[in-house]
């Protein structure tokens, strides 16, 4: 429920044979997979009395994240409990005992059911309720935070939220919503609620009742995820429908059909084709077209989530698609064989802009990604420059990885080590105080000129590293928000493990920087500020529930090779040593007069100043003025490298 006003647009990305594998969680599961959890986490070793306060809160709020479903004084013995309740809680916890959280769950269902006789109520006029979601504005959400204190005050805050979820769906629509049509868009957003709801009152994709063990799976399920979460931010337990979605943005490959399904008023709608997929090659389907048959059954009696289970299977198996095209919905059925899709989008962008005889680069690197076939950021990267070296001399480069929030740890080092020679990218620290150093061996740079890391709030976890160390060496210039997101902690995940019989992230320690910084909560520091959306929001790892503390290590500029296997000692002396990465002092004095350049063009820049004022939510929401449709950030990021190319010390 803490992401229920969300778009319901999902990748058929499953293999079968994982899905169909997952065990059925039981009572005495729980404490094995937790001991997993403390053997591996950076401080917390055992279940204490504040683990379980903390994971009761994170129960409720993972079903309830908007307060428009329980009273308070429902939940208040839960969210509040006394010294003796939590011994008791943890004394049940060692026995496998977890009658706290099923008696919790029956208030959950209670309270489900309560909000859909009222969703019931209100449908009865969907006229009504389009008319208020169209008078929906950002400023209409609510910003009251607490439990009601009475039924009739749940109930309005309840259908405000249902209202909401109604102005949401109708921004997805491809056209305006034609007239007779508001029952249809009401219906829809009930069943995409009881969709969410069902897991917690025992029911399945269909609203069949579940079988005991199924049910008691469920609450184990929410149980784990709570717990796995109350040990920090980062930690977290998967079911294994998200665990495939995250392996599949962090090896950007996948088995599946190639298309982007999306659930809408005139069923299960094909949202987009993914570039190489099976769709794609055979090139009949196009977006927008409605699936009405798979392998000659009709699908409309379907959950959208058993559309998406029978979708899915292994490399080489076929089905058969029935389709509605057009306009005139004209139908046709194609066969498909599922492959292996290397996702194309989201991995590097790359433009350039003329200067000079030659270019300056711009690069946007979405994630920190290595998979199948040899696909890699780095690669991808080094790819990328060369590219823009063929179009002639690189005068400057601009990394953009604002909204990055991170990837494989490898490929952090890997990409930094395409700026700097040889030496240090990232330290790491466990929870046994062992220290292990990430090096960039190489001994070569991909690009020396000027160089501006633009990053932002949302840029997070590896990106944090790259930003950090090629700021620590000199290399480059940052520029974005005030700070990045403050992520730095270490994780271990077995989501990328096939033999793996649970999913989860665990965090096991902290990274630091070659200075010896950690962006722990302070995240990488900008030299020259330029606000982008998220710069006066609150966004970053000390907004988290439960962010472990900062500290320092020592600096490892001077690689002292402690962590090295003497066997190998004599090597990293030979060659790697020689090439160590001394810190560059070309732009640090410069620095004043870019932040002041900089500065001075945006205050000069009305399109900035309109962009500032919407951010800083102080424009006129009747004001039709615009920001207009550049990348305002990405053209001052530009206009600092001229800067830096125009002032930097000629080469005699």
């Amino acid at each position: 429920m803490r992401n229920a006003i969300k778009a319901f647009v999902l990748f058929l990305i499953l293999p079968f044979s994982l899905a169909a594998s997952h065990a059925t969680l039981t009572s005495t599961d729980v404490r094995k997979v937790m001991n997993q959890f403390f053997e591996y986490h950076v401080d917390q070793k055992e279940m204490t009395s504040l683990l379980i306060e903390r994971t009761l809160k994170i129960y409720i709020e993972d079903f309830d994240s908007h307060q428009t479903y329980l009273l308070d004084s429902e939940i208040k013995t839960y969210l509040h409990p006394d010294k003796k309740t939590l011994q008791s809680v943890l004394s049940d916890y060692q026995r496998d005992h977890f009658s706290i959280y099923f008696n919790l769950n029956s208030v959950i269902q209670t309270s489900i059911a309560r909000s859909r006789q009222w969703r019931q109520e209100w449908s009865q006029d969907p006229l009504k309720l389009v008319a208020e979601a169209k008078a929906v504005t950002e400023r209409s959400s609510s910003s009251d935070k607490s439990f009601a204190k009475s039924e009739s005050d749940l109930r309005q805050k309840h259908h405000d939220h249902f209202v909401r979820f109604i102005a949401f769906q109708l921004e997805q629509q491809p056209r305006t919503l034609d007239p007779g049509k508001e029952g249809a868009l009401v219906a829809l957003c009930e069943k995409q609620f009881s969709t969410i709801e069902n897991p917690y009152l025992g029911l399945g994709d269909q609203g069949e009742l579940l079988k005991a063990e199924a049910q008691e799976h469920q609450v184990y399920l929410r149980m784990l995820k709570a717990m796995a979460h109350s040990l920090d931010a980062h930690t977290a337990y998967y079911s294994p429908e998200e665990a495939m979605a995250m392996k599949v943005q962090l090896e950007k490959g996948m088995c599946g059909l190639g298309v982007v399904l999306h659930e809408g008023l005139e069923g299960v709608v094909i949202a987009d084709i993914l570039k190489g997929g099976p769709v794609e090659k055979e090139g009949s389907l196009t977006k927008g077209d409605i699936i009405v048959e798979i392998d000659g059954k009709l699908i409309k009696s379907y959950s959208f989530a058993k559309v998406l289970d029978v979708l899915r299977g292994g490399v080489g198996s076929k089905t058969v698609l029935g389709v509605l095209s057009g306009e005139e919905q004209t139908f046709h059925s194609v066969q498909l064989t599922r492959a292996m899709i290397t996702i194309e989008d989201k991995r590097v962008d790359i433009s350039s802009e003329p200067f000079g005889d030659g270019v300056i680069g711009k690069l946007t690197l979405y994630s920190f990604y290595e998979g199948a076939d040899g696909v890699t950021s780095e690669k991808d990267l080094q790819k990328a420059i060369d590219q823009l070296k063929a179009e002639g001399p690189l005068h400057g480069l601009v990394l953009d990885m604002r909204e990055n929030s991170g990837g494989f740890l490898s490929q952090a080092v890997r990409v930094a080590g395409l700026f700097i020679s040889s030496g240090v990218v990232v330290i790491s620290k466990y929870s046994n105080d062992v220290m292990k150093y990430y090096r960039a061996v190489d001994g070569s740079r991909q690009f020396e000129g000027p160089l501006v890391v633009l990053i932002s709030k949302g840029s997070a976890s590896a990106t944090e590293i790259v930003a950090q160390c090629l700021q620590d060496y000199g290399i480059a210039v940052v520029a974005g928000d005030t700070q990045t997101y403050g992520k730095g902690t270490i994780q271990h995940q077995t989501v990328t493990n096939d033999k793996t019989s649970s999913f989860f992230k665990v965090t096991i320690g902290r990274y630091y920087s070659v200075s010896g910084k950690s962006t722990q909560i302070d995240g990488v520091r900008s030299d020259i500020v330029v606000p982008t959306a998220l710069n006066f929001e609150k966004v970053g790892e000390g907004y988290q529930d439960f962010p472990l503390s900062s500290d320092r290590v020592a600096p490892a500029f001077d690689d002292p090779l402690t962590d090295v296997d003497p066997y190998v000692k004599r090597w990293f002396s030979k060659f790697y040593l020689p090439a160590l990465q001394a810190k560059v002092t070309t732009w640090e004095p410069m620095i004043p007069t870019l932040q002041a350049n900089s500065q001075k063009r945006l205050d000069q820049n009305t399109n900035f100043e309109i962009f500032l004022k919407k951010i800083k939510h102080e424009d006129d929401p009747k004001a039709k003025a615009s920001h207009g449709m550049n990348d305002l950030q990405m053209d001052e990021a530009v206009n600092i490298v001229k800067d830096m190319i125009f002032l930097q010390p000629s080469v005699q």
